[in-house]
């Protein structure tokens, strides 16, 4: 029995994963550090194991009970790192900061307090960590230290102290979570921002946080903190980038060497070669901004084959590949930088095909696919018993699909977005993804170990923002792919019955003084014939103006439900994209037998709550469009938040931010209509952001009252309206949209629903502006109504 105990403990030993560091955490911190049946939990957390999982390091949690305890844990060496804050000790060696944390003051909701006039304020402190900060700025204020959040808002609740300074997150995050949120109030005029750190005892240590942080992939930090932060104004990961801190020997490698980058003739969009010889696409865009940062020498080579460019790499006539991805047959003569984009592998069919969540829901049709292409290589791997129709390029296998004799094509949604505009395959569209994604690194000669690390910390200090507006302006590129015969013998032939016209006219003149009386007497008959039949003309002519008003009517409808479904199709993206990753990894953890029963429920939960929110979109969009045609007394912030909130996928996806101010203001009208009126001007705002390279993207809406009229103004700073525009962007069937994208009836219909519907004014005029001590130019559509006392 003995014997048979320790060979059980020596299997254990074998087995069990050894710890690589340990890392304590304040189980009082929530969303950044907490602890949820009795496991850590939060934002720092979830980065750290992320951490983990890219250096292939195994971590443990240590909880510190207390924020100070948890701290002196490194200090006193029974653990390797605190998980985050800065560093606010002698002792303490930060790592580079990877995230940031505002703080502000709290008090009672009923409070009105101006900190510039008390100066004997009583402040309430969670733990020690902003007691400097604090003193430095009031001096004269008594400081209280608290353990835990729920007793320092009691002492505020109490009259024990004025004030509670921390996080404001954290204290949000916990007032929602125990139902006191409409207790307390954050207070914005005394805002900081703390660099959050991984505090080490050693710099040695602090460099290993370093080094491992920069092989994170930006998109999946943002990811990451989109699952604890909601507030997308509160997201710091959109704009976060690191400061290239290169060593002496990575900038002597810089210094002394030109690198040799190979690059393919023909991969659109990622790089392709230019009639001018030059490299063009996004990794070629991603590639020139990275050298920029490093101050790289560079020479460029072109390669007919992907092939060839593998070979000048394993022979090390080249140096480096932009656009690659990674398998194991490459890490033999190669490495691999850290990812610095991935796409997913998406799926093409006819436009009248709906959704499709998952390759395995198509597995049955006939499925065209590059033959062995990258999504074809991925592909196979994933689904090897699977049968594709093999073409040999792009357009052969869009063709198939366009012409029905395949159901789909599958490649990387922006070759498939490029192509599908580059052909002018009008019936096509991209409906869905497969769930599995391509990863784009740099690919670099094995003996340059160095280049990777100079490349990943370049990588790093590349914001999410820059990356996507690389991204977007090669998704949105648009070609002229054939001279249009059709229009220019249609021009032709106007040209020649013109010319005709005018000869004829010439012709006739001469007799035109002859035949002049005759035809006045003509005319003159004619008209007292129409004015014996006036009224029944009349009754014509106000039926066929109310067929077109009704037509015009129904266009736009049919363009605002257009615009609803595009809406709700935005919002269901990211819930169904959602429920299919946590269906797909909960399915194949069961095949694997590896799916525990809290891993099994976490994604019923995560499901459920997905599902819950789908509901809830066809409800909120449900009544948006109604016929209800009685006039209402409303707040004009209703209808304008229920806009906002239908376009919140398009604004979030497009990095668009609104600015509005709130006054309650009550109109007599159409609610409903008025919604459509909004939603048309803010759509045509963000789509003209499209054409518009602003990083910053605003819309201003502003409301208020003068005498007794109430006054709305939507402003952006894409651009303005051209001025030869200007004035007929109201004309109906206007557009300097592409047809496929608009039918000049919607501002039309606005004009009509603000002037005749509800007797105010719709007027649209440029500005110029300062916001930010920045100057801005854009269009402003400007409504004025009457107030309803």
């Amino acid at each position: 029995m003995k014997i048979l105990f320790i060979i059980i403990l020596l299997t254990f030993n074998i087995f069990a994963k050894e710890i690589d560091f340990k890392i304590s955490y304040d189980p009082d911190y929530a969303p950044f550090s907490y602890k949820q049946d009795g496991k850590e939990a939060g934002l720092f957390v979830d980065i750290w194991k992320l951490w983990a999982k890219h250096n292939n390091y195994n971590i443990e949690f240590v909880d510190g009970i207390l924020w100070d305890d948890a701290i002196n844990l490194v200090k006193e060496e029974k653990v390797d790192f605190f998980l985050g804050t800065n560093p606010f000790k002698d002792w303490m060696i930060p790592s580079n900061f990877f995230y940031e944390i505002k703080s502000t003051f709290f008090t009672l909701s009923k409070n009105e307090i101006i900190l510039e006039m008390k100066n004997d304020l009583t402040i309430g402190l969670i733990g020690s960590n902003y007691k400097d900060i604090i003193l430095e700025h009031f001096p004269n204020a008594t400081i209280k230290t608290y353990d835990e959040y729920i007793t320092s808002i009691e002492a505020l609740k109490n009259g024990e102290i004025d004030l509670i300074y921390d996080d404001k997150i954290a204290i949000e995050y916990f007032c929602v979570q125990n139902n006191l949120f409409h207790m307390i109030k954050p207070l914005d005029n005394f805002i900081t921002k703390m660099k959050s750190h991984a505090i080490a005892k050693t710099k040695e240590k602090a460099e290993i946080f370093n080094q491992g942080f920069l092989k994170i992939p930006a998109n999946e930090l943002l990811n990451l903190e989109r699952k604890w932060i909601l507030n997308e104004n509160e997201q710091y990961y959109k704009n976060f980038k690191q400061q290239i801190d290169l060593t002496s020997k990575e900038l002597d490698f810089i210094k002394n060497n030109k690198i040799s980058v190979s690059i393919s003739n023909s991969w659109e969009p990622f790089t392709f070669k230019s009639k001018n010889n030059e490299a063009l696409g996004i990794s070629s865009e991603y590639w020139k901004l990275i050298a920029s940062k490093l101050d790289l020498k560079t020479q460029n080579e072109f390669f007919e084959t992907f092939n060839q460019q593998l070979s000048s790499i394993k022979e090390k006539k080249s140096d480096l590949i932009y656009s690659a991805g990674e398998t194991p047959q490459r890490k033999e003569y190669a490495i691999f930088s850290k990812e610095y984009v991935n796409f997913p592998i998406s799926i093409v069919t006819k436009k009248d095909e709906n959704f499709i969540e998952n390759i395995s829901l198509i597995k049955n049709k006939k499925l065209a696919i590059g033959n062995n292409f990258t999504a074809h290589n991925i592909l196979k791997n994933a689904y090897p018993d699977m049968n594709f129709i093999l073409v040999n390029s792009i357009k052969e296998g869009l063709d198939l699909v366009s012409k029905g004799k395949a159901y789909a094509f599958i490649d990387i949604q922006p070759v498939l977005l490029y192509n599908i505009s580059k052909y002018n395959f009008d019936n096509l569209k991209v409906t869905g993804n497969t769930g599995l994604t391509f990863s784009l690194k740099f690919m670099i000669r094995d003996d340059y170990a160095i280049l990777e690390s100079i490349l990943n910390k370049a990588i790093s200090s590349v914001s999410l923002n820059e990356l996507n507006a690389i991204i977007t302006k090669w998704n949105n590129v648009q070609f002229q792919t054939s001279f249009n015969y059709d229009i220019f013998w249609k021009m032709a032939i106007a040209i020649f019955i013109i010319s005709i016209a005018f000869i004829y006219r010439n012709l006739t003149l001469k007799n035109i003084n002859s035949t002049l009386q005759m035809k006045v007497d003509e005319k003159t008959k004619q008209l007292n014939e129409m004015n014996k039949n006036l009224e029944i003309l009349v009754a014509k002519k106000t039926k066929e103006l109310i067929q077109k008003e009704n037509i015009l009517n129904h266009q736009s409808k049919m363009a605002a439900m257009g615009e609803m479904i595009e809406n709700i199709a935005h919002q269901w993206r990211q819930p169904l994209s959602v429920i299919s990753t946590v269906a797909t990894g909960a399915k194949l953890k069961k095949d694997l037998n590896i799916l525990s029963d809290e891993e099994f429920y976490e994604t019923v939960d995560i499901i459920k709550n997905s599902t819950l929110h789908l509901s809830n979109t066809i409800d909120d969009f449900r009544n948006f469009f109604s016929n209800d045609k009685e006039l209402t007394s409303f707040d004009i912030n209703v209808p304008i938040d229920k806009v906002i909130y239908l376009v919140s996928s398009k604004l979030k996806n497009r990095n668009i931010s609104i600015i509005k101010n709130h006054q309650e203001i009550y109109v007599l009208g159409l609610e409903n209509e008025f919604i459509q009126v909004i939603l048309n001007i803010i759509n045509n705002s963000i789509d003209a952001f499209e054409t518009n390279n602003n990083l910053d993207k605003f819309i201003f809406i502003n409301m208020y009252k003068e005498n007794n009229t109430a006054i709305l103004t939507i402003k952006d700073n894409a651009g303005g309206i051209k001025n030869e525009n200007l004035d007929r962007i109201f004309e109906p069937y206007f557009t300097t949209k592409h047809k496929s994208q608009g039918t000049g009836i919607g501002l039309y219909m606005s004009l009509e629903i603000i002037n005749k519907h509800m007797n105010g004014k719709l007027s649209a005029s440029n500005k110029e502006y300062i916001y930010n001590n920045k100057k801005y130019t854009g269009a402003e559509f400007k409504i004025e109504l009457n107030l309803d006392k």
